[in-house]
């Protein structure tokens, strides 16, 4: 049997409240429904619980008085008044407490990297971490802006308070390689990613965090993060996604249920854009994973007016394997449908970080919008609303979530 969202099942209780008391249910009836008011916030009972209460009553009409009547519908109104307090406090603690996902597996076939010797030094801006090994690594130097973490703070929250509280919102600040192989001998610039973070924190009004360095840090020795390009390889993805699952209280796969991915070679920007020479001696595997029900999602590519669909695959494979094997490009409105049963719909508003997210939630959510922040031509209130969304992430990576322009951007999709 299909399960309804808490706050759905919540008020289609209430509805079903209000039509006993008006006629004339008695207090039986009442603690049937505050019954089901526990079962529907604890639980997300199904319907079939629901539409079963019983609708008794205390006497047949001849026998009953006008004074026993009010008197029952009093009571039952008192009743039920302390069950919607009941049931606003529980999805209160639900939301603040939710149920856990599976901790995330590290299966054994993942390889162990080496992140120490050599040299290190910054060449056009970017850090090069052992230098001089069989690993170099090029690290994107990061640069915080405590002004630009209480603007974003309270854009969030902003768009938090105008979709309302049936919309559960999300932040979740994904990290750049800087957090975790930020050379000693190479001083940090205004502050660490996770300071930045915390202070984001601090600002935070209806929106729920997400902190995903300390989930990601015990896996530095792990390919995490690609070497040669500025994104983190899907396994970062991977256990950033399981973080957000286990705050939301959704289901959440395991890693060895996907299909294993390698591409041997990759070269990404740090190569390309920024010309560190010294990693085209040593390119690196590109690992991706997909989900097992790859094969049943319908994914529907929408310009950035959510117009003109175009049924596709979520992985784009022809080619070269980079980090666009996720999504294709940015600059599009992705509409996910997956075989996962919970009715809940995920809208994403991010950066290309964001895209590696997704392979990873088919099986969380029933639904999934991937919107980049950057490339969105429509009123983003009014598209989380009309697409019936229940939880709304934000995952932009911590140096765009400095830029003044991103924010910009974010800004002004709220006013298109």
């Amino acid at each position: 049997m299909r399960k309804i969202p808490l706050f759905l099942a919540a008020m289609m209780t209430l509805s079903m409240a209000a039509c006993m008391t008006g006629c004339g249910g008695d207090d039986s009836t009442a603690d049937s429904l505050t019954a089901e008011l526990e079962t529907a916030t604890g639980t997300a009972t199904t319907m079939t619980s629901l539409t079963t209460a019983p609708a008794t009553t205390s006497a047949t009409a001849s026998e009953t008085t006008e004074s026993s009547t009010s008197s029952a519908a009093t009571s039952s109104t008192a009743a039920l008044s302390s069950a919607v307090q009941q049931m606003t406090e529980a999805v209160s603690q639900a939301a603040q407490n939710p149920t856990p996902a599976a901790q995330p597996e590290t299966p054994a076939d993942i390889p162990t990297i080496s992140t120490t010797g050599g040299t290190n030094r910054i060449e056009n801006n970017i850090i090069v971490a052992n230098s001089g090994t069989d690993h170099p690594r090029a690290v994107e130097q990061f640069c915080g802006n405590y002004n630009s973490d209480e603007r974003y703070a309270k854009l969030v929250s902003s768009y938090a308070a105008a979709v309302g509280s049936n919309v559960h919102t999300w932040l979740m600040v994904p990290p750049t390689s800087q957090a975790f192989y930020q050379p000693d001998d190479i001083a940090m610039i205004n502050g660490s990613q996770q300071t930045h973070f915390d202070k984001m924190c601090e600002f935070l009004t209806g929106v729920t965090p997400v902190p995903v360095i300390d989930a990601i840090a015990p896996h530095k020795n792990e390919p995490i993060y690609s070497r040669t390009d500025y994104h983190w390889q899907p396994l970062g993805a991977y256990y950033a996604a399981s973080q957000f699952a286990a705050k939301a209280g959704v289901p959440f796969a395991a890693l060895s249920t996907y299909e294993k991915k390698t591409a041997d070679g990759y070269l990404g920007a740090f190569y390309r854009v920024n010309k560190i020479a010294e990693l085209a001696k040593y390119p690196e595997p590109f690992t991706y994973y997909k989900p097992a029900d790859n094969g049943s999602l319908v994914c529907t590519y929408y310009d950035t007016k959510f117009q003109n669909g175009v049924k596709s695959g979520l992985f784009f494979e022809g080619g070269a394997i980079t980090y666009c094997v996720f999504v294709g490009k940015d600059n599009c409105i992705l509409e996910v449908d997956t075989q996962t049963q919970n009715d809940r719909v995920l809208v994403i508003f991010k950066d290309s970080f964001g895209n590696a997210l997704v392979p990873f939630l088919t099986q969380s959510f029933s639904k999934i919008y991937l919107c980049d922040i950057r490339y969105f031509d429509i009123n983003a209130v009014s598209f989380i609303k009309n697409v019936g969304a229940t939880d709304l992430l934000f995952a932009v990576c911590t140096t765009n979530a400095m830029a003044t322009h991103n924010l910009n951007y974010i800004e002004q999709n709220m006013k298109k």
